[in-house]
């Protein structure tokens, strides 16, 4: 009976400390490796966007006092699947940020909160990848009449959250036009646009659309 007593004595004496650990707080210590995983998927279509360049950074609390600029965190650039993976140091960081710096692709920041690192070492993130082409527009009146020859042109470009050809209307008048400018689109996909040309007193109505490729100047030439 006093072998047994003993024995649960231990035992009991065993689980106290086991308790008075677990009040304490021993478990294990935050991971300090951190990984961020990245999808990146063409905006258009939704399938995975190979070969962009992706750039991290980081704003950090120094010994209480916010460094204001960003710093760099590390590069990647997505593979076939469209993904990219950065892995760096846990520091007591304010934000993250996200940059897409692909020269033919819309520039792109998402903001990641450093909370998000509290629940897990490793976070996944999705992003998308918005193609971009360059147009060059010119009117040059070819067909010159007198000085009512009249030309108004507008691109009919889809509204779009980067900045891209604007969609006012532009009027030439005079048998010398010859304006042009350069702007950028949303690319892989047609650019429609409309003019009306007016000479002696007659308006004809134009209506049209361009293919624009990612990455490439397109020349849009509108002689009247």
């Amino acid at each position: 009976m006093l072998r047994l007593r003993i024995q649960c004595r231990n035992w009991g004496f065993a689980l106290g400390v086991g308790a008075l650990m677990v009040a304490m707080g021993c478990r294990p210590e935050p991971d300090n490796n951190l990984a961020l995983h990245v999808t990146v998927l063409h905006a258009d279509t939704g399938n995975p966007a190979a070969e962009i360049d992706l750039e991290l950074e980081r704003r950090v609390l120094e010994n209480g006092v916010l460094n204001g600029n960003y710093q760099p965190v590390g590069s990647a650039t997505s593979d076939a699947d469209g993904l990219a993976h950065f892995f760096f140091n846990r520091v007591n960081a304010l934000d993250y940020q996200l940059n897409l710096v692909s020269t033919d692709w819309f520039p792109r920041s998402d903001f990641i909160q450093p909370d998000a690192f509290l629940a897990s070492s490793e976070v996944e993130h999705a992003t998308e990848a918005t193609p971009r082409g360059t147009v060059h527009i010119r009117l040059v009146n070819a067909f010159p009449l007198d000085e009512n020859d009249k030309v108004q042109f507008r691109t009919l470009n889809p509204p779009s959250e980067y900045l891209t050809c604007s969609n006012a209307w532009e009027t030439h008048l005079g048998m010398e036009v010859d304006v042009e400018r350069t702007c950028d689109v949303e690319a892989d996909r047609y650019l429609p646009f409309r003019y009306h040309v007016t000479r002696n007193g007659e308006l004809t109505e134009h209506l049209d659309s361009l293919w624009v490729p990612r990455g490439d100047l397109t020349e849009l030439l509108i002689a009247y």
